[in-house]
């Protein structure tokens, strides 16, 4: 069993408002990441809120998410994650960490990262796409992060993220090639959601 954790924790300073409410064709970012999720077999689902918690559920009505809350966001991705993994399946074999400013991911991504994981579930599964700026490979969202490692993401220190996780020697790691420059999109400024298509 797959359990997903969707990160919302974050206080958006440069975006000036919750990334997780802006809007996209109609929806906010947070109801299309869960939607994708929902779409893509994932019954278990985690949606990690931050400061604007009450704000984010005021307009945001959950089908089945559970919430959960991060007191203490401002410690970073980690810390969100840690939050989730409280609240997630006991059964759970494998985390799907996401992000809720990723709305543009296609569900068949989601599909593709987790059959990629079911092959190689002893992996942490990282998808990666062609950067067309540079024409290099890049990493991106969402992974999956074997229950097997629980254990580092609740000791790995704070400040180093969950690069310390996916970086750890203990870990093997399987990248996933995806034709989905939106794995690798980011959501930071105003400009940044000007320039999303509508």
């Amino acid at each position: 069993m797959l359990s997903a954790i969707v990160l919302a924790a974050g206080d958006s300073s440069r975006m000036g408002r919750p990334k997780a409410l802006l809007q996209w064709k109609g929806k906010p970012f947070i109801e299309h990441v869960c939607e994708a999720l929902r779409r893509a077999g994932v019954a278990d689902r985690v949606v990690v809120l931050g400061g604007a918690s009450r704000e984010i559920l005021a307009a945001w009505p959950p089908a089945g998410e559970k919430v959960a809350l991060n007191p203490h966001p401002e410690h970073g991705q980690l810390s969100s994650l840690r939050a989730g993994l409280k609240d997630v399946s006991g059964s759970a074999e494998g985390y799907m960490v996401c992000l809720a400013d990723q709305p543009t991911v296609q569900v068949e991504t989601y599909r593709r990262i987790i059959a990629f994981w079911e092959e190689n579930r002893d992996c942490i599964v990282i998808p990666r796409t062609l950067r067309e700026s540079d024409s290099r490979l890049k990493r991106g969202h969402p992974i999956i992060i074997p229950a097997a490692h629980k254990r580092l993401c609740l000791e790995g220190p704070l400040e180093k993220g969950l690069h310390w996780v996916t970086h750890h020697p203990s870990v093997k790691v399987a990248d996933l090639d995806v034709k989905d420059p939106e794995i690798i999109r980011d959501f930071d400024t105003p400009e940044d959601y000007a320039a999303l298509p509508r």
